[in-house]
């Protein structure tokens, strides 16, 4: 299924679940008796709506030509009101020539009964008009730290002033709940606005501009990342102008990863919904290794009445029903509990600080993940009885994919944190022999939501590391082609840019003497590494020899690293071990050479090698 919106809404108003459901009822439609748990069908189209008092899913499933498509709407109470938050997601399969996907007429509906906000602005299903007293809280918007929604800026078009209302509207509309729609009310507003923000991010002339979270006023050091449509664009081309700004945003706010906490509570809402986890446990601290390992019992299905069988039915249907059945309790019992035991070896090996046993049982739970899908890839199709059972089975099945997809990911960004806490700890112990321990770190661990974040951050914060103009694109093919394995590889990207970071400022100090390899296997105490394993310092003879494999890997450099202006690279860090697709990131170590900088040629997908070839 392909995710096409999602919005996340703080709401920190009164009785945040019977207001939702409500408007999702009322939208859906369905008539709602109030119960815990209903269900309704109406030819092929399945509502469902499940909460407690603490937390609530709901879900519209309906037909199209390929497939289904799937609107969800949860929600759960924070700690305090304002951390009280809503999500709203839109997935499934379009149809051939179907229109695109737009913001659910469902967020609108509840918009309308609150003041929810993304955390720092606030979020409406209307455009906002401000005239010059209101551009200085304008301007406050967009320079929130905390933002996380973009905010699109409209200009006044002097040949056809109304027509500006009517775009501000459709494009508030599309973007309900995931962007703030701005429009200007005269002239005057638009240069005062402009003078504001400086040169760089003006927009004028009936054009409109769309600002992206972490936003600079006076110091953004790439203006490119908020794009302009100019106003000829958007009088000659109209809707399809708009369009093109509808579906960046749209893109944007399906690869942007979930805040932390809405990612952990949103785990525990399916297991609280399922009676796997009582709703006290929706904010419980994490329980102990001993604890954490759930039941490895399958959970019990509802059994169907079967219906009557005559004697003319072959006997052969149910030697097929009894194969299908022992499968799919092998398939459960082995995830379950390889699952169960790689979350709670995990646990123990953070809390041990353990680095390479943690690395071990990540890479054991992404074989978990890969097994269970050749599994579920083998399974041909079947027919009658028989294969309603499998679709049923095949259902479940991949609700446990995707619970397990979701705790590998999780397990992912705690290995992370865990990591940074390990430097934290050993530069102090390093530098002052303090008692750090029981300490929080105060380094907060950066998630990016693409590749491309990861390559622009590190274009502004990390000095010792260049990256290539071309990088950009293939990155950002990744982010579009991959968006949600793309989580796991921009974590691992980033660290792998920051270590290689730490060792050419290492090597620049003179403070260490080998290389990159040797630096991820003994780093300074406290500066950031990768695992060794991660790292390749060369390619295979059978690559390195073959003229159009080295002339993929052959990148664009400074004359002052080569008079030719271009070098060979095959050392690379790998961003995925194996699969498909199998990022790479190739470099040039001239840590020690006449620049004393790290050259990024390249980012993305695996490059052709005799494999592939």
């Amino acid at each position: 299924m392909t995710l096409f919106y999602r919005a996340v809404l703080r709401d920190p108003g009164d009785r945040l679940g019977p207001r939702l459901r409500r408007c999702f009822a009322a939208w859906a439609p369905v008539d709602d008796d109030g119960s815990a748990r209903l269900e309704r069908s109406k030819g092929r189209t399945r509502v469902t709506l499940a909460d407690t008092e603490v937390c609530g899913r709901y879900v519209r499933d309906v037909p199209t030509g390929p497939g289904r498509m799937r609107t969800v709407a949860t929600w759960a109470l924070g700690r305090r009101p304002e951390e009280n938050w809503v999500s709203f997601a839109v997935e499934g399969d379009l149809s051939p020539g179907a229109e695109p996907v737009r913001a659910p007429e469902v967020v609108a509906r509840f918009l309308d009964t609150t003041r929810a906000g993304d955390g720092a602005v606030p979020l409406e299903a209307a455009p906002h008009v401000f005239d010059q007293s209101e551009v200085d809280r304008l301007c406050g918007w967009l320079a929130h730290p905390d933002r996380s929604v973009p905010v699109i800026v409209m200009t006044v078009d002097r040949a056809d002033p109304e027509v500006v209302d009517g775009h501000a509207r459709h494009l508030a509309e599309a973007l309900t709940g995931i962007a703030i729609v701005v429009r200007l009310y005269d002239v005057q507003t638009q240069d005062r606005f402009n003078r504001r923000l400086g040169e760089e991010l003006t927009v004028f002339g009936g054009g409109l501009r769309t600002y992206f979270p972490g936003l600079h006023p006076g110091g953004e050091t790439f203006a490119p990342r908020h794009p302009v449509r100019g106003g000829g664009a958007i009088r000659d081309q109209g809707a399809r102008a708009l369009g093109v700004v509808i579906d960046g945003v749209m893109d944007y706010a399906a690869r942007r990863p979930l805040p932390p906490d809405v990612r952990r509570a949103d785990a525990r809402v399916g297991r609280i919904l399922a009676g796997q986890a009582a709703p006290s446990d929706l904010h419980a601290a994490p329980p102990t290794p001993a604890r954490i390992a759930v039941s490895r019992a399958r959970p019990a299905v509802p059994a169907e009445p079967a219906p009557a069988r005559t004697e003319a039915e072959p006997a052969a249907a149910d030697a097929v029903e009894s194969v299908a059945d022992r499968l799919a309790d092998r398939v459960a019992e082995a995830v379950s509990e390889k699952l169960d035991d790689g979350l709670m070896e995990a646990l123990v090996a953070m809390a041990r600080g353990s680095d390479p046993e943690t690395a071990r049982l990540v890479r054991t739970s992404s074989a978990h993940l890969a097994a269970l899908t050749r599994l579920l890839e083998q399974a041909g199709p079947r027919s009658g009885r028989a294969a309603r059972g499998d679709q049923r089975e095949a259902e479940r099945l991949r609700k446990e994919y995707d619970q397990l997809e979701f705790d590998y990911e999780l397990l992912l960004e705690e290995e992370r944190r865990a990591q940074e806490r390990i430097r934290w700890l050993e530069s102090r112990l390093a530098e002052h022999a303090d008692p750090v321990y029981g300490l929080d770190s105060p380094v907060e661990v950066w998630e990016a939501a693409s590749l491309t974040e990861v390559v622009m951050r590190a274009r502004q914060s990390l000095p010792r590391v260049e990256l290539a103009e071309g990088v950009d694109a293939e990155a950002a093919k990744l982010d579009v082609t991959y968006p949600r394995k793309c989580a796991r590889w921009t974590g691992k990207a980033w660290d792998a840019l920051r270590a290689l970071d730490a060792y050419a400022t290492a090597r620049a100090e003179e403070r260490f003497s080998g290389g990159f390899h040797d630096w991820c296997s003994r780093p300074l105490p406290g500066r950031p590494s990768i695992t060794p394993s991660m790292v390749s310092m060369k390619e295979s003879e059978s690559v390195s020899v073959n003229p159009r494999m080295r002339r993929a890997r052959t990148f664009r450099v400074p004359t002052e690293v080569d008079p030719t202006g271009q070098v060979y690279m095959p050392s690379h860090i790998k961003l995925q071990r194996v699969g498909s697709p199998a990022p790479r990131m190739h470099f040039l170590d001239d840590a020690g050479g006449a620049t004393g900088r790290i050259w990024i040629g390249y980012l993305g997908d695996h490059l052709p090698n005799t494999r592939t070839n």
